[in-house]
C-alpha cells in the first residue's frame, strides 16, 4: 500500500478495526499494514487488549437510555448527543494509544537488539543480514535514528541499504568496517585474537584495524584475511566467490595472481623477476592449489619446484 495515514488517523482506523466498525476497504488496508512490518501486529494486539479485553457488564438498551437521561439531567438539562460523545471517546482513545505507542516505540528504539543465527535479520533501515549458525549480531540502541552501528561475532552476509549521511558501521572487537552501501561477507572469530575474513561482492567498504592505524579500502572481488589483530591484513583480488574458490583473472600480472593464491590457499609462492609482470587470463572454480599452479606454470612457460613450504616458479630454460 502506498497510502499514508497521519498518526491520529491511523490510530482511529485501528480502533474501528478492533471494534468491528471498519468497512471492507479499511479492513483491507489494515490487513496490508499488518503484513508490512513485524512490529505492527504487536501494536494491534496491545490496542485490542486495551479496548476489548477489559471486563464487561451486561447492559441493556433501557439501561443505556436511563444512564444518558441521568447524565443529561445532571448537566442542567442539556442533551448530549451520543455521536458527539462517541467522537470524544474516540479522540481520548487516539490520544491514549498514541501516547502508549510513543512510549513503546521509544523503548523499542532505545534498546539493543540481539540476533543469533542461523537466521536473516531485517534491520530498520532495510539492511538484511544473513547470519550463519551461532553468529551473533548486536544492533546498538538508536540504530536508524542517529547512527547505524552494529557489532558482529561469527559469519554473516550483509546487504546494506545505501545512506551517505549515516554510514553503516560494523564493530569487530577493536576492528571496524565502514560501509556506504554494498553486499559483502564477514567472518569474524570472537575475541581480540580472532581471525577475520571479508569478501566484497559489490560496492566498497573500508576496514580499519586496531587503533585505525591500519586501514584498507576493499572493492568488488577483493578478499581480506587477518589471522589475529596483531598481524597485518592480507589482501586478494579477482575473487568471484570466496567459499567456492572461484577466481577470475583477465590479463592480470602474475604478481597479483600469486598474491591471491597465497591468501586463498594459504601457501607461499615465489617467482623469477622475469615472470612477475607476465599477464594471466584464466578462470578457476574449486580447484586445488596444485592444479591452479600447474596451469599457471604452463601458461607462463615456467618450471615449478617445491622447497619446504614454498612453491617456486622459474623461467623455463630451453
Amino acid at each position: 500500500m502506498t497510502k499514508l495515514y497521519a498518526d491520529e488517523a491511523l490510530y482511529a482506523l485501528l480502533c474501528k478495526y478492533v471494534l468491528g466498525e471498519a468497512d471492507i476497504a479499511e479492513r483491507q488496508w489494515v490487513d496490508d499494514w499488518l503484513k508490512s512490518d513485524t512490529s505492527h501486529p504487536v501494536l494491534l494486539s496491545a490496542l485490542e487488549k486495551l479496548l476489548v479485553e477489559q471486563p464487561r457488564l451486561a447492559v441493556t438498551a433501557a439501561d443505556t437510555e436511563r444512564a444518558w437521561q441521568s447524565l443529561s439531567a445532571g448537566m442542567g438539562g442539556r442533551v448530549v448527543a451520543v455521536s458527539r460523545w462517541r467522537r470524544w471517546w474516540m479522540a481520548a482513545a487516539v490520544l491514549l494509544i498514541a501516547g502508549a505507542t510513543g512510549l513503546w516505540l521509544a523503548a523499542r528504539n532505545g534498546r539493543t537488539q540481539r540476533f543469533t543465527g542461523p537466521l536473516v535479520a531485517q534491520l530498520k533501515d532495510g539492511t538484511t543480514v544473513q547470519l550463519e549458525d551461532k553468529a551473533r549480531l548486536l544492533v546498538l540502541a538508536g540504530f536508524g535514528i542517529s547512527q547505524r552501528e552494529v557489532s558482529l561475532e561469527g559469519k554473516a552476509l550483509f546487504d546494506v541499504t545505501p545512506d551517505a549521511d549515516h554510514p553503516f558501521i560494523i564493530k569487530l572487537g577493536e576492528r571496524t568496517i565502514k560501509v556506504l552501501g554494498t553486499r559483502f561477507m564477514v567472518d569474524a572469530a570472537p575475541g581480540k585474537n580472532g581471525a577475520l575474513r571479508i569478501h566484497v561482492d559489490t560496492g566498497q567498504i573500508m576496514v580499519m584495524g586496531k587503533g585505525r592505524q591500519d586501514s584498507v579500502v576493499l572493492s568488488a572481488g577483493m578478499l581480506l584475511e587477518q589471522q589475529n589483530e596483531q598481524v597485518p591484513f592480507r589482501i586478494a583480488s579477482h575473487v568471484a566467490d570466496a567459499a567456492g574458490r572461484e577466481l577470475v583473472f583477465t590479463d592480470t600480472p602474475l604478481s597479483e595472481v600469486l598474491q591471491t593464491l597465497e591468501v586463498i590457499y594459504h601457501i607461499h609462492v615465489t617467482a623469477d623477476e622475469a615472470l612477475l609482470q607476465l599477464p594471466v587470463t584464466a578462470s578457476f572454480t574449486g580447484e586445488t592449489a596444485e592444479n591452479v599452479l600447474a596451469s599457471i606454470a604452463f601458461m607462463t612457460n615456467a618450471d615449478m619446484e617445491k622447497k619446504d613450504t614454498t612453491v617456486i616458479l622459474k623461467k623455463h630454460e630451453e
